[in-house]
């Protein structure tokens, strides 16, 4: 699974994801996950193994400002504002 369609995914559960500078860590950086706690608990596992296995790619597009990743951003918090506004209604 590529950086981008892992993300747009991850936002399509309703997900957000922060990069984390930890220079204890190997890479030096981290991804935060908030809202994991609402997917059942099976669910919740696999998405944190997809994310384990996919960290160096989200946190390459969390921290690039290139157009592309911009865009990728950008189209994954308006699928999460429009989920937000469905469940308002």
């Amino acid at each position: 699974m590529t950086g981008p369609a892992l993300y747009l995914h991850l936002r399509a559960l309703d997900l957000d994801l922060v990069p984390v500078q930890r220079p204890e860590h190997p890479d030096g950086c981290t991804v935060r996950v908030y809202g994991l706690e609402g997917l059942e608990p099976a669910d919740r596992e696999c998405t944190r193994l997809l994310i384990r296995a996919n960290k160096a790619q989200l946190v390459a597009l969390l921290a690039s400002g290139s157009p592309a990743a911009l865009a990728v951003r950008q189209e994954g918090n308006q699928d999460s504002n429009k989920h937000s506004r469905e469940e308002a209604a």
